[in-house]
């Protein structure tokens, strides 16, 4: 007989790639939306200022009917491992680390732990991360044990539009990750995030090297090699790559004894 299994939560972040730009025409099958199983909380979803989860992933829930890998991961959480899904979210395109690096589109937002260096707190994406996150555990019914980070980031850091921001990398995103650990309380929360395709024109090999660094002296930050990854436009996934990375990250997540379940086939990955 099998045992109920407790829901999963988590919380991802980062900029476009992870904010979604592949049409939602090219979502490859058997993923469809809406994505039941999903409770879904994120910064384009109605009334997220209260904490308050959508029962499924729709696709008015999404960045201009748009999504990312992260909803691939997602699928075969919920329809896979057959996990009850509670994901908080925040991603805006086009964002930094840096205050110095690329800006958002809407005003200068970054992902700094330095809000101090901002125009205005509410240009940190980390408090609106925050704030999501803390709205959505005093709304929910019962504990939200957060298990896993999903993140994608680093094009807004590139040394092409700013060298500071690229030197700096590795610090500032640390800080970052130290960060979102702390609003679920758990120092040692395992990441999952990828690198930047070497296709891309905004690769930076310092950034690269930066999140790597990371990696290397933290056991519990795990990076899928995504150097390899095609690309829809000049700088984001297409939906082969958003599929494998989503799958990656999936399988990443059972080799790392977050989660139990069949893993999918994809062949060899690596994992940094």
């Amino acid at each position: 007989m099998e045992t109920e299994r407790k829901p999963l939560t988590i919380i991802s972040a980062g900029q476009s790639n992870i904010d979604g730009r592949v049409p939602i025409a090219e979502l490859p099958k058997p993923i469809s939306l809406p994505l039941a199983n999903c409770h879904y909380c994120s910064n384009y979803t109605p009334n997220h200022e209260d904490g308050v989860f959508q029962d499924s992933i729709k696709v008015s829930d999404l960045s201009d009917n748009r999504w990312g890998f992260d909803l691939v991961t997602y699928y075969y959480l919920t329809h896979l491992a057959k996990y009850d899904l509670y994901v908080m979210k925040c991603s805006e395109g086009g964002t930094s680390v840096a205050p110095t690096g690329e800006g958002g589109h809407q005003g200068h937002n970054h992902w700094t732990t330095e809000i101090d260096k901002l125009d205005s707190p509410s240009n940190s994406l980390l408090l609106q991360f925050k704030q999501i996150i803390e709205a959505c555990e005093k709304n929910a019914k019962q504990n939200l044990d957060v298990q896993a980070m999903v993140w994608h980031q680093g094009e807004g850091d590139r040394a092409s539009f700013s060298q500071e921001a690229a030197d700096n990398y590795y610090q500032n995103l640390k800080a970052v990750f130290e960060a979102c650990r702390g609003y679920v309380n758990k120092p040692d929360l395992p990441i999952f995030c990828g690198t930047v395709s070497h296709n891309s024109e905004q690769y930076d090999p310092k950034v690269e090297a930066g999140l790597l660094k990371i990696a290397k002296e933290d056991p519990n930050v795990h990076v899928i090699d995504m150097q390899k990854g095609t690309l829809l436009d000049q700088f984001h996934f297409d939906p082969k790559s958003s599929m494998y990375f989503g799958k990656a990250i999936y399988d990443a997540m059972i080799d790392k004894h977050v989660i139990e379940g069949p893993r999918v086939d994809i062949g060899e990955y690596r994992v940094y």
